[in-house]
């Protein structure tokens, strides 16, 4: 890893370089250090029902068929170009690191941006590249990369970055057509990915407030993204496949339980992001019903709020940062709460503002030579915890051991790992996970379906 050490420690002695190919060599490189033993990971899990067992996705025929009768077109459009490469799972991964590097590279143009709109630029000029270089090297992303299926969050991420890049440029070159037509054009293409990109508008309306606009001058701008956004949910509301997963989203829970839920989820993944010691892509949390047992959320949330406000005018990153966060975490699953109340994949498109202000403060208070030293050593303290995780996502049953041992009161998990050894022909620790998960959950349908299954064999 001395390698490594050298190359971070090198590239924190540059500033911005002036061309943008030395960045993207800069952040390709960091992001093949860290996600090199990724490319061996198998298919797993959701990948066998979303692209292995899908013939929807297998053929350009099969894919037109299916428009108008899915949901995600655009998504399976990238699954089907894979499928049909002759590359195998390889080329699943290689495309995954490929838009996680073309992210990488948005944060660091948007944060480029960003900081050009700030009074103390001169002394935030290392932000822009310290920041892509902490997006690609986390390992919380690891759930977007090297598990495929986590491709969804991750490349309506890059829709939606470009789309706030191109919504930046015609707001400061006072360009009507990226403003008015390209913006919402992206916001389209995020949208037809996954559908929690509907949080864009509240995003541009966050960045105008962050680099010293106003309301009205926001939303005299932001116009057509608005109107997208009515649009988009006009078309949810009445396509069969949309409204039937909000309405089971709906029944999960009620307004109040969701509230209470999602404080919940929002300070584990905050948690998560600032410590990812124990990432974990099936967390064991609960679903609340009601306010009891949210009080430490619950302030850290208050807290949270207070800082934002308090930091508006003065630290301005850290306001943005945090109402960032909140816009991608909060808004959306209060009405339509998720089955899964929190994955680590959230955090992709919720935390690079975050390390946009870790960025920041560090430069401001820290001296240039500390500064490097610092960089150098979180970087490859960040590279190494990555490239730990990536073992987990080797085979399904790495992934689910792993799981196990995060979350051993929920059923759900033990039934995956049983199912994994099912399929390695493993059937006395099938067996056991599957009789574990029906201690657990004695109305687990798949596990008792599995242990008859194995029974019979």
């Amino acid at each position: 890893m001395r390698w490594i050490f050298s190359i971070w420690h090198s590239t924190m002695r540059v500033t911005l370089p002036e061309s943008h190919r030395g960045v993207l060599a800069w952040l390709a490189l960091t992001i093949l250090a860290c996600y090199c033993n990724a490319l061996s990971g198998e298919f797993q899990f959701d990948d066998y029902k979303v692209i292995v067992d899908n013939p929807s996705v297998h053929s350009w025929e099969a894919w037109l068929a299916n428009l108008g009768h899915g949901i995600r077109p655009l998504l399976k459009f990238s699954y089907t170009l894979n499928w049909i490469s002759g590359l195998g799972v390889a080329g699943f991964h290689l495309t995954n690191l490929l838009i996680h590097l073309c992210n990488a590279y948005l944060v660091y143009r948007l944060a480029g941006e960003f900081v050009q709109q700030q009074p103390l630029r001169d002394r935030l000029r290392n932000v822009p590249l310290f920041t892509a270089l902490l997006f690609a090297a986390h390992p919380i992303h690891t759930e977007a990369v090297a598990y495929i299926c986590g491709r969804s969050i991750s490349l309506m991420m890059l829709f939606y970055l470009a789309g706030l890049l191109a919504y930046v440029t015609g707001r400061t070159q006072h360009n009507k057509i990226s403003l008015y037509l390209i913006t919402p054009l992206l916001f389209v293409t995020a949208l037809s990915i996954k559908e929690t990109a509907v949080t864009f508008p509240l995003a541009l309306l966050a960045w105008e407030l962050g680099c010293g606009g106003t309301w009205k001058t926001s939303l005299k701008r932001q116009w057509p993204s608005w109107a997208v956004l009515l649009l988009g949910v006009i078309f949810f509301l009445f396509n069969d496949n949309y409204l039937a997963q909000m309405e089971r989203s709906v029944k999960l829970n009620s307004l109040q339980g969701n509230i209470a839920t999602q404080l919940f989820a929002f300070s584990y993944l905050m948690r998560q992001w600032a410590l990812p010691l124990w990432l974990n892509i099936d967390p064991d949390l609960p679903l609340l019903h009601d306010a009891t047992g949210i009080m430490l959320p619950l302030i850290f949330f208050i807290a949270t709020f207070a800082l934002m406000l308090a930091c508006w005018r003065r630290r301005p990153w850290i306001s943005f940062a945090l109402a960032w966060a909140m816009i991608q975490l909060i808004p959306l699953y209060l009405f339509l709460p998720r089955v899964d109340i929190a994955n680590d994949r959230q955090m992709v498109l919720a935390d690079w503002p975050l390390f946009l202000a870790l960025a920041a403060e560090s430069a401001l208070r820290m001296r240039i030579q500390t500064l490097r030293a610092a960089a150098t050593v979180l970087l490859l303290i960040l590279a190494c915890l990555t490239v730990l995780r990536n073992r987990v996502y080797a085979n399904e049953i790495a992934l689910w051991e792993d799981t196990v041992k995060q979350s051993p009161h929920k059923a759900r998990v033990h039934n995956n790992l049983g199912y994994a050894y099912m399929l390695a022909h493993r059937n006395e620790d099938a067996r056991r996970e599957f009789t574990a998960a029906l201690q657990l959950d004695p109305h687990h349908t798949k596990a008792h379906n599995n242990l008859d299954r194995l029974n019979d064999q």
